[in-house]
């Protein structure tokens, strides 16, 4: 009883930091613009709603993605406009912009996890050219986790990961790697020792579980990480029938070789999709620790676009956590920041170190990775501002 009180009560204490830190639309408008010679909407591990507005209105154009934007996991939302007439101030233009965003889902303007960016499109010279621009809202989402993502992700990781006896040149398979977070942080943590990893399988996850499994290939000799703990969130069960702290999909292995781990990886991903967004990251700690009690450091290689499922048990875990942030191109997910902070332990990405979160007071304010955080009440939250 007293533990369920205890979640309950961190639930709250979460929410209602939540609601004390909401954002207007007036702040929004109010960011510094980002200027480019043409908006170009390239590809990333997010799926995409273009709502598309005409030069000088805010009307949405297509229903269907007016009606998919109520439902989806938004991360980030792209505003852009032209600069014509040049040099004008557009923000009538844009706020009105903005309240049709609102006027469909209000959270995606009050949350401050939600990141938007003010374009402006800085080449054309007429109106007839500025009306060949693109001028609209841009909504980046992270997509459901589906069997054919799971698919696309079993090709990807076996793509990144060859069989051990077809690896000619081992250089040569790490600069076919997308992304070089995981490698960069253990190349930098030196200092850690007798290392349990736990990391996130799910979603569009392949590109940085690839780089952790690389990593005894290319480190024959670093006998430093010990124990693996690989999880996809419940392997096939329904969303609706999952269990917080039993949700299950948890796959352990010894750091022995290449080939078994690569193994262990794909076994992982085989066995489940993930399904929603929220991953079952604390279920996956608490695992490591009970299952690897000699372990000196716990590193969590997490997916910074996936919310925390079970963070109402946070209180149990009992070590520090290190966390290796992924996907962090859109802004930083606090509630990673949060499990650090609670726990004594740190935050890494691909560029930078955030070690002390624990000396930080209730209350302060702080800078990472260009974007603001407070600490209220034990949390960490993301503010518009310092």
């Amino acid at each position: 009883m007293r533990t369920q009180l205890f979640a309950l009560g961190l639930f709250f204490v979460l929410a209602n930091v939540a609601r004390a830190s909401e954002r207007t639309a007036d702040q929004i408008i109010a960011q510094k613009e980002i200027s480019k010679h043409r908006y170009v909407l390239k590809p990333n591990v997010l799926d995409v709603i273009v709502l598309n507005m005409m030069y000088g209105d805010q009307t949405v154009i297509s229903e269907v993605d007016k009606q998919l934007l109520k439902k989806v996991d938004v991360q980030m939302i792209d505003l852009v406009f032209t600069d014509f007439p040049k040099g004008e101030d557009l923000k009538e233009l844009n706020m009105s912009r903005v309240r049709v965003i609102e006027s469909l889902r209000k959270s995606l303007v009050t949350n401050v996890n939600v990141r938007w960016r003010i374009i402006r499109q800085m080449d054309c010279e007429s109106e007839g050219e500025a009306k060949t621009y693109f001028h609209g809202v841009v909504i980046h989402y992270k997509g459901i986790q589906t069997e054919e993502v799971r698919l696309r992700e079993i090709e990807a990781i076996s793509r990144l990961l060859p069989q051990e006896s077809a690896i000619k040149d081992i250089s040569k398979v790490r600069k076919n790697l997308p992304d070089s977070t995981v490698f960069s942080v253990f190349e930098r943590k030196q200092e850690w020792n007798n290392i349990a990893v736990v990391a996130d399988l799910t979603g569009s996850m392949s590109r940085y579980s690839s780089q952790l499994v690389l990593w005894f290939k290319l480190n024959s000799t670093d006998k430093r990480i010990k124990d693996l703990f690989f999880f996809n969130d419940g392997n096939m069960t329904p969303d609706d029938t999952k269990v917080v702290g039993s949700t299950g999909g948890i796959y352990h292995g010894k750091a022995t070789n290449y080939s078994e781990i690569r193994d262990l990886a794909i076994k992982t991903i085989t066995s489940g999709c993930g399904g929603d967004a929220p991953e079952n990251n604390i279920e996956a700690l608490l695992t490591a620790i009970r299952e690897a009690p000699n372990a000196k450091e716990f590193v969590m290689i997490a997916d910074n676009l996936a919310p925390v499922k079970d963070i109402g048990l946070l209180y149990q875990v009992t070590k520090p956590v290190h966390i290796i942030l992924c996907g962090t191109s859109i802004g930083i997910n606090p509630q990673y920041l949060t499990i650090a902070r609670r726990t004594g332990g740190t935050v890494h990405t691909m560029e930078k170190d955030l070690e002390d979160l624990l000396q930080k007071k209730d209350g302060e304010k702080f800078e990472f990775m260009g974007e603001y955080f407070q600490i209220v009440k034990g949390a960490v939250v993301k503010i518009s501002q310092l």
